[in-house]
Parts: structure tokens; C-alpha cells; sequence
């Protein structure tokens, strides 16, 4: 707990009770396990009722709402393979990241976290690969940010800012339409940023912010985000 709670480098840790730096890290991946095994199993997904009885009074207009989604990236390290490094790199972040597709009910709680995925995936991708389209039903309606275009992968509605195509300007309606959809949004990126503190401090897997490349594909640094996030609550 010192070492979530206070954000206590391994070595620092070791000094105060007086043990070897390699106890403190067995102890603390130990507990990542455990956090991963025995917590990583609760689902989070919620079923329609239950967003329903839980609808804010913003999202009024937007009443059908299930769950609001958006992609976010973390900086991992750098492969030393040049393959490896192409399929991790990503143009938008100009870095090796690991990218993951997240998702809050209307009410703030996190119903969706994606295992993660090598940096230069897409939207659409890591939509169809994440497990979520299965979850969904032609009665809800999924929230996504503009560029998202995953109209023809889900069985239910999209809402999704407009945007020009062609046009040279938006007309009143489609500017008042993407207004209210960025102002549903913003709790979405809120969560993100959460998501981000929480990368940063569970440095068994994210040492200094940085995923190591070799901890990807058993995919525990996404499950025990997902655990972190649900306990700190809305």
C-alpha cells in the first residue's frame, strides 16, 4: 500500500523496513499477481437496466446511451527489434506506445477496458479485436469521438460529432448536435487521465510511465488497470 498510496521508489521502501531491494520487488509483484488473478475476474459490464436506473439528466437527449468509448495510448519502451519497433510505434504519439479502447457507462463508472494493443493499430481495429461488439445490442447506443467511424461494426446506434466531408461549413443543427455530444464526452477523458496516474503509479508493470515491451501479451497491466480504476470510484 506504501507503495501505490505514496509513490515510494523500490529502494526507498527497502530502507524503511529494513529489507533487500529484491524482497520489496517480490513482494510487490506478488500482489500484482494477486490483484490480476483474483480481482481481474469481476466484470464490469453492466446491463441495460442498470445503466438506465443510473442515467444522468444530461444525457436526456442521448437517453439510449450505453457506454461511451475512446482510444488512449502509453508510452512503453522501445524494442530492440526493428519490426517489433514498427509495429509499436505510433505516428500520432511519435513514440512506441501500447494503445487500449476504454469505455464509461453515462454515470461514470468504467463497464470496458481492452487488453492492449501494439501502437500503430486503428480505431476500428482494436474495436473489432477488443471483444466489445459482441456485448452490444441493437436496443443501445455507443458514444464515440469524431473520426471514430464504426458505424458498420456495431449492431446499435453511434453517436459521433459531425464533421465537414465536403461541406464548407457545419449547419446549426450538426453544430449544436457535435456541442452536446463533446459535452457528454468530457467525463470520458476525465477518466483517461485517471487511467494515465494509475499507469504511472503501478510500477511493477510501468516502470517510471514506461510498459515494458515483455509484459503485452499476458495482458495484466490492463486488468489491474481496470481494477484501480473501478476501486477509486467514479
Amino acid at each position: 500500500m506504501n507503495y501505490l498510496s505514496l509513490d515510494l521508489v523500490q529502494k526507498d521502501l527497502a530502507h524503511r523496513f529494513k529489507v533487500h531491494q529484491s524482497t520489496v520487488s517480490r513482494i510487490i509483484n506478488t500482489w500484482a499477481n494477486f490483484l490480476y488473478e483474483v480481482l481481474g475476474a469481476i466484470g464490469i459490464w453492466l446491463d441495460e437496466g442498470t445503466i438506465k436506473e443510473n442515467m444522468p439528466e444530461v444525457f436526456s437527449s442521448h437517453a439510449d446511451t450505453h457506454i461511451i468509448l475512446d482510444c488512449t495510448e502509453l508510452h512503453c519502451q522501445t524494442p530492440d527489434s526493428l519490426l517489433l519497433q514498427s509495429e509499436v510505434y505510433s505516428s500520432y504519439k511519435s513514440h512506441s506506445t501500447f494503445k487500449g479502447l476504454i469505455g464509461i457507462a453515462p454515470h461514470g463508472s468504467v463497464t470496458f477496458i481492452s487488453p492492449l494493443y501494439e501502437g500503430c493499430i486503428s480505431d476500428r481495429e482494436i474495436l473489432k479485436q477488443s471483444g466489445l461488439v459482441s456485448l452490444l445490442k441493437p436496443s443501445m447506443a455507443i458514444m464515440v469521438d469524431k473520426g471514430f467511424l464504426v458505424e458498420d461494426l456495431v449492431p446499435c446506434k453511434v453517436y459521433i460529432p459531425a464533421f465537414l466531408k465536403k461541406k464548407s461549413q457545419l449547419s446549426g443543427a450538426e453544430v449544436r448536435k457535435t456541442q452536446s455530444i463533446a459535452r457528454l464526452r468530457v467525463h470520458v477523458e476525465r477518466v483517461i487521465r485517471r487511467l494515465h496516474h494509475v499507469a504511472f503509479r503501478v510500477k511493477s508493470f510501468f516502470r517510471r510511465g514506461m510498459i515494458p515491451v515483455r509484459v503485452h501479451s499476458h495482458g495484466k497491466p490492463g486488468n489491474v488497470m481496470k481494477i484501480l480504476l473501478q476501486l477509486q470510484g467514479p
